[in-house]
């Protein structure tokens, strides 16, 4: 008579798969090994990354915020070129440059904003500026050119309101009228709650516009 197999006991179970275990670890612990040291690598890099670039950044804040004139500025960009700092003191730069009347170097550090800092929210705003300088500096058709382009490259910006008002003032300047109220009523259009939406209704006005799709120009 044959003897009833006995169920292996669970301590058995166990012993068996550590044995698995045991054998799967001998043939791949220097693939799992590596995969942990990459890991590792990874999160550590990252971990120095970050505080390397917080550091960075508020050491740039912080020299930002004691600059007062264009060579402290010039210096940010120079010691910081990709940062945000570096961006603030960019437009800081246009903008003294362009009061004190040098309207190529006012255009030249707009440049050097939009080539580092292509999707800064204020893109549009420094392509509007070069538009501004070259109108200033009595390149009309190439301001109109820039102006189009911040209208068609940043149609969501604060900025493409501005480009377009300013546009049609250099319509009006050349008396090609129809073409200005295009653009005004465009502006208004597009942008009727802007800052600027009440000077394109004077303008229009001005021309003799009633009216612009559903928005009542004053008389």
């Amino acid at each position: 008579m044959a003897t009833p197999q006995t169920p292996p006991a669970e301590d058995a179970v166990i012993e068996e798969s550590g044995l698995e275990w045991d054998l799967f670890w001998h043939l791949h612990k220097s693939k799992i090994l590596l995969a942990l040291v990459a890991a590792i690598g990874v999160a550590g890099g990252s971990l120095v990354w970050y505080v390397s670039n917080t550091l960075t950044t508020q050491a740039a804040e912080t020299r930002l915020a004691t600059a007062n004139d264009l060579s402290a500025l010039e210096a940010v960009v120079k010691k910081y070129p990709r940062s945000m700092p570096a961006a603030d003191a960019l437009l800081r730069i246009a903008a003294l440059e362009r009061d004190a009347g040098k309207l190529d170097a006012s255009t030249a550090a707009f440049n050097k904003f939009l080539t580092l800092f292509p999707a800064h929210p204020l893109a549009g705003g420094a392509l509007l500026g070069i538009g501004q300088n070259q109108d200033a500096a009595g390149n009309a058709k190439e301001a109109q050119a820039t102006f189009e382009q911040v209208a068609a490259r940043y149609p969501k910006s604060y900025a493409a309101a501005f480009a377009l008002y300013c546009e049609a003032e250099i319509l009006l300047r050349e008396f090609r009228r129809d073409e200005a109220r295009r653009v005004l009523e465009s502006l208004l259009v597009q942008f009727p709650g802007s800052p600027v939406a009440n000077f394109a209704n004077a303008q229009l006005a001005r021309i003799g516009a009633k009216s612009v799709a559903g928005v009542v120009v004053p008389q």
